[in-house]
C-alpha cells in the first residue's frame, strides 16, 4: 500500500482464477459497514489487464484500489530487484499504444523523443496513413495487433483479431493482411489478447509469420497466463515483455507514478519496457517528464532491448 498526501493506493495483483467480481462487492459492502463507500471506475488498459479500479473515502481517508491480472515478482526476486536500483547504464523503452484513428497523433508525438515508439492498430480508420507519418518521423512502429480477449465488457478488438480456434492458415491471412495495412512495422504487439496470447497454438500460427518477416514481438502481458513470449522464443523470434503499463488510471499523477516506477524498474534490471496509450494526457506527461529522466537512464527504441 502506498499513501500520498490525500490518496492512499492499494494495488491487488490478482492470480489465476481470482474472483474479481466476488471481491469487488465484498470490498464495496465492507467500505458501507465502516461508513464510507467504495466505487467502480474506468480504466484504460483493459482487454484482461486491468480488472477492476475502486475509489471512495473510507475511516477519514480517500482511497483508490487497482486489481491487475498480473502476479507479483517472488519476494526473493523483489529483494534482489530493490538491492540493485543504484545500477548504471539503464535502458527504458517506451510505446503508446492504440494510434490509427486520426492522424492528430502524429501531431502530437512529436513532442516526444523519437525514442518512443508507437504501436498501430491495422482496423482503424486511417492506420496506413498514420504509420506513414509516424515512420516519416524516424519512430519505431509496431503493429498493434487486435487479438482476442476473455470475456469482457465495452468494446472488443475489432475486425481481423486472431481469435483462439482459428485455423493456422486464417491466422497468417489475418496477420498477413494487418501488416499490408501498417507497413513498416518493426515489431508486433498485442492489442486485448488475455485469451488469444494463453493459447499456444494461435500464437505459433503469428510467430510464423514475424518468423518469415524478421520482425519482433512485444508480449504486451494483459495475462499472466500468456505464453506469447515464451512461443516467440521456441520459434527463434526475438521478443520482449512489457513491464508496466503507464495509464492504466489515466490521471496526472497516476501516469507520473507509473513512469516513475518504470524508471525504478529500469534501474534495478538493468532495462525495463513500459506501455502507455495514445491518449493526449499521456503525451502531455511523458513531454514534460522524459527531458527529466537521470543521467543513468538512457531511453531507447524497443528494438535495442531485443537479445
Amino acid at each position: 500500500m502506498e499513501r500520498g498526501a490525500s490518496l492512499s493506493l492499494v494495488t491487488v495483483h490478482a492470480p489465476r482464477g481470482f474472483q474479481t467480481e466476488r471481491f469487488v462487492l465484498d470490498l464495496e459492502a465492507r467500505a458501507h459497514n465502516l461508513g464510507g463507500r467504495l466505487e467502480p471506475r474506468p480504466l484504460m488498459e483493459k482487454g484482461g489487464y486491468g480488472l477492476a479500479r475502486l475509489e471512495g473515502d473510507v475511516g477519514g481517508s480517500h482511497w483508490r484500489i487497482l486489481v491487475l491480472g498480473e502476479e507479483p515478482p517472488p519476494a526473493g526476486k523483489r529483494a534482489e530487484m530493490e538491492a540493485r536500483q543504484r545500477a548504471s547504464g539503464a535502458r527504458l523503452a517506451i510505446v503508446l499504444d492504440d494510434a490509427g484513428a486520426s492522424m492528430e497523433v502524429v501531431r502530437e508525438t512529436e513532442e516526444l523523443p523519437t525514442a518512443v515508439a508507437v504501436a498501430v492498430l491495422p482496423n482503424a480508420l486511417r492506420s496506413a496513413e498514420v504509420a506513414r507519418g509516424l515512420g516519416a518521423q524516424g519512430r519505431e512502429v509496431l503493429l498493434h495487433m487486435p487479438m482476442e480477449p476473455l470475456g469482457t465488457q465495452g468494446p472488443g478488438p475489432g475486425e481481423g483479431a486472431v481469435e483462439v480456434g482459428l485455423p493456422a492458415h486464417e491466422i497468417r491471412v489475418r496477420v498477413e493482411r494487418a501488416l499490408g495495412v501498417v507497413a513498416g512495422a518493426r515489431g508486433m504487439n498485442n492489442h486485448m489478447g488475455s485469451r488469444a496470447t494463453a493459447d499456444a497454438a494461435a500464437m505459433r500460427a503469428v510467430m510464423s509469420v514475424l518468423r518469415e518477416r524478421g520482425l519482433y514481438f512485444l508480449d504486451s502481458r494483459t495475462t499472466p497466463d500468456s505464453v506469447a513470449e515464451q512461443v516467440a522464443r521456441e520459434n527463434g523470434i526475438p521478443a520482449l515483455r512489457r513491464d508496466v503499463f503507464l495509464d492504466v488510471v489515466s490521471e496526472p499523477e497516476a501516469i507520473r507514478h507509473a513512469l516513475e516506477q518504470a524508471v525504478a524498474r529500469a534501474r534495478a534490471q538493468g532495462s525495463a519496457v513500459a506501455i502507455g496509450h495514445v491518449h493526449p494526457l499521456t503525451i502531455e506527461i511523458l513531454a514534460h517528464e522524459l527531458p527529466k529522466l537521470g543521467p543513468d537512464v538512457r531511453l531507447v527504441r524497443p528494438s535495442q532491448l531485443l537479445r
